[in-house]
């Protein structure tokens, strides 16, 4: 049975999410998603992927989305590194290298686009005691209205 909550978990943590682009609501709070961590069942190096549009962003405009990430295992887990990808893209964390069970720290992600168009890029989170975290990023430049 565990095994097959595995395999479905797994299923739908593969699986691309697809969403429509938001009117540009510069003047919005930013979102905050959780993402939990823990230890993987088994010691393998697998990169864990998910994904945020932006949508449509006034240029110059500042767009920002807050991911909370909560330790829901026993061990402690350790972050390497922080690395974001893509012209447009910036963060700012308070993680601290060490986070105990329980602990939660935030990454802020911020997307500010400076021409007309689509823009791409990730940031990754490389850790050890946890599988490592890719968040592809997406959105678009348009004038503003």
């Amino acid at each position: 049975m565990k095994l097959l909550v595995l395999l479905l978990l797994g299923t739908i943590l593969a699986t691309p999410v697809h969403a429509q682009e938001a009117p540009d609501n510069s003047q919005s709070r930013d979102s905050t998603y959780e993402i939990s961590l823990r230890e993987p069942p088994e010691i393998d190096t697998q990169t864990v992927h998910y994904y945020y549009n932006f949508g449509r962003t006034a240029l110059n405009r500042l767009k920002g989305v807050s991911f909370t990430l909560r330790n829901t295992g026993n061990l402690p887990l350790y972050f390497n590194d922080f690395d974001i990808h893509g012209s447009g893209f910036g963060y700012e964390e308070n993680c601290p290298r060490l986070l105990f069970s329980g602990q939660r720290c935030t990454v802020r992600v911020f997307f500010r686009p400076t021409s007309l168009g689509t823009y791409s890029g990730a940031l990754d989170i490389d850790m050890t005691g946890a599988e490592d975290i890719r968040i592809h990023l997406r959105g678009r430049g348009v004038w503003p209205y």
